[in-house]
């Protein structure tokens, strides 16, 4: 059966002007034509399911930052401490659901138990439960006492970290995640200093790459922002710029900011967190980069302008961070860092399809390409907050959301 989504315009993810009047066909999950409506190619009597929606067709979002089984919540520190690998597979399953109800048909899951990710993402493929392509890190390499040393693999030394960076290819990991500083998600851990030096991030980075494995590594430190680009590591998560003063804020470089542009360093920003802690009227926990905001989006401009390559992860598991929150990174990009709406669109599937390695397959929309599709009512390119107003949803071919009602 052939399915043929038709809508006011196409946006494919690459920044190209949209399409009007469009009208895509996938059949076996691919698709087979990206065209106008009066240009379908549709032989008499074929069996096709068609889905039409007022507003326009664009490509799956991709969410690049979770924590499957944290729970987003006031006390997810108390819950990532003290509950079950049962009760983390049982988050973990809300999760994946909440996610592709959003439009999110590709996630990398930065930082989850072993025993529970690899499980997770197994029985998405089997079909066991609803959810996401889902690429996982699995457990997050960090420090004795490290940031997520609770659901982490602890490695101090470079034959270590190189261990466990083995253990996780081993174990089917898509892409490798290291602890470069502290995080204020867990208590005593330094956010303003490293936790590995530039050796030990080489030494990772070169046996990850000999795998065919990408580095990301979470940089609030300024240090350990500089130690993480000088080893080669292939995506910046927060990428705050802290300075090592308490008594200052940051410590922005711009001579490193060039660098990360010229090496085509991918940079997750995880903007969209101030936004949502002030939706929520919760406080700020572990706000490493919300002292303050407003310099905050001027780096992150900054750093745009300079050509550095953002990526849309949501950190979703961190407190106010919902699994299905995915649409305000874009928005934020928009409204904070004054980027078009048409450039966040990019950096949410083609952009972030490249870091992940998979632009080959997800990210636009084109011949040959997995027919993974978001159909949204509005139009984005004008108004970037219609990226919320999800329609329906079509996950490698098969329809999981049909004009507002889920199919799982």
């Amino acid at each position: 059966m052939k399915l043929v989504l038709k809508a006011d315009r196409l946006i494919d993810g690459t920044g190209a002007e949209p399409i009007d009047n469009a009208a895509l066909v996938a059949e076996d999950g691919r698709i087979t034509q990206v065209t106008t409506q009066d240009k379908l190619r549709i032989s008499p009597g074929e069996d096709v399911d068609e889905v039409t929606v007022s507003g326009s067709i664009m490509p799956g979002y991709i969410e690049m930052h979770s924590h499957m089984h944290c729970s987003s919540e006031l006390d997810a520190y108390k819950h990532i401490t003290t509950e079950s690998n049962e009760t983390f597979t049982m988050r973990s399953v809300n999760a994946m659901r909440a996610a592709l109800s959003s439009g999110v048909t590709t996630m990398r899951d930065l930082g989850a138990r072993n025993e529970v990710a690899f499980p997770i993402k197994q029985a998405i493929e089997d079909g066991i439960i609803a959810g996401p392509r889902l690429i996982v890190a699995g457990t997050p390499i960090t420090t004795t006492g490290g940031h997520c040393n609770m659901f982490g693999t602890e490695a101090n030394t470079a034959d270590e970290v190189v261990a466990a960076v083995r253990q996780q290819f081993k174990l089917g990991a898509g892409y490798i995640k290291v602890m470069s500083t502290g995080g204020g998600f867990t208590p005593g851990t330094n956010v303003r200093a490293p936790q590995y030096p530039v050796a030990t991030l080489k030494a990772a980075v070169k046996d990850a790459e000999r795998l065919n494995l990408r580095v990301a590594a979470h940089c609030h430190a300024s240090a350990g922002v500089r130690n993480c680009v000088e080893a080669g590591v292939h995506n910046l998560i927060h990428c705050s710029w802290l300075h090592d003063d308490p008594t200052k804020i940051y410590d922005y470089d711009t001579g490193v900011a060039d660098e990360i542009a010229a090496r085509g360093i991918y940079v997750d920003p995880t903007l969209a967190l101030i936004h949502l802690n002030k939706l929520r009227g919760r406080p700020t926990h572990g706000g490493a980069a919300m002292g303050d905001p407003v310099r905050r989006f001027e780096i992150l401009r900054d750093m745009w302008d300079r050509g550095v390559k953002f990526v849309t992860g949501m950190d979703s598991g961190m407190i106010n961070a919902h699994f299905d929150d995915f649409a305000y990174i874009p928005q934020v990009m928009v409204e904070r860092m004054g980027i078009t709406p048409m450039e966040a669109i990019v950096c949410s599937t083609k952009t972030s399809a490249e870091c992940l390695g998979l632009e080959a397959d997800i990210g636009t929309l084109a011949v040959g390409k997995s027919a993974d599709v978001v159909m949204v009512t509005g139009n984005p390119v004008e108004d970037i907050t219609a990226m919320h107003n999800v329609d329906s949803i079509i996950k490698q071919g098969q329809v999981v959301k049909r004009q507002g009602k889920l199919l799982f």
